[in-house]
C-alpha cells in the first residue's frame, strides 16, 4: 500500500503517528474494532520511529526463531529441497545456532557503538517522565 510505504519513509516520530491516525481514520468506518485496537497499540507499533536512522533497520526484529528458520530453509533448498535424515537436520541447527552465537551476537553492530549516547538518552528518558 502506498500510504504504508510513506509511513515507513517518514523519519519523525510525530509525523509517523499523524500519518499512521490518517490512514486509521480512512478504515474506521468499515473495520471499527480492528481499527480501534491498532490505535491503542500505535505507541508500540511505530515507537522504533525514536531511535536514530542509523540504527532503526537493524531492531525491526530479534526474533531468534524466524533467524534459525529462515537459514534452516535456505539450508534446505541448497541440499535439494530436504534433508537426508534427521541427524543431518539436528547437526544443522547445531552448526546454525553455533554460528549465530559465536558470530553476529558475540559483538555488537558498529553502528550501534555510534548512536550509543542518543541509545542511552532515549533509555534515560523511559523512567524520567
Amino acid at each position: 500500500n502506498e500510504e504504508i510505504n510513506r509511513i515507513k519513509l517518514i523519519s519523525n516520530y510525530e509525523e509517523a503517528v499523524n500519518a499512521f491516525e490518517t490512514l486509521c481514520n480512512q478504515f474506521e468506518s468499515k473495520y471499527s474494532s480492528y481499527i480501534k485496537m491498532l490505535k491503542t497499540n500505535k505507541e508500540r507499533y511505530l515507537s522504533y520511529k525514536k531511535y536514530p536512522e542509523a540504527i532503526r533497520k537493524h531492531i525491526y526484529t530479534t526474533n531468534i526463531v524466524e533467524n534459525i528458520n529462515s537459514k534452516l530453509e535456505g539450508l534446505r533448498v541448497n541440499h535439494g529441497g530436504y534433508f537426508q535424515s534427521v541427524k543431518t537436520a539436528e547437526i544443522s541447527i547445531y552448526v546454525i545456532v553455533n554460528r549465530i552465537i559465536q558470530g553476529r551476537w558475540k559483538k555488537p553492530l558498529t553502528v550501534s557503538k555510534e548512536v550509543l549516547y542518543e541509545i542511552r538518552q532515549i533509555f534515560n528518558s523511559r523512567f524520567t517522565e
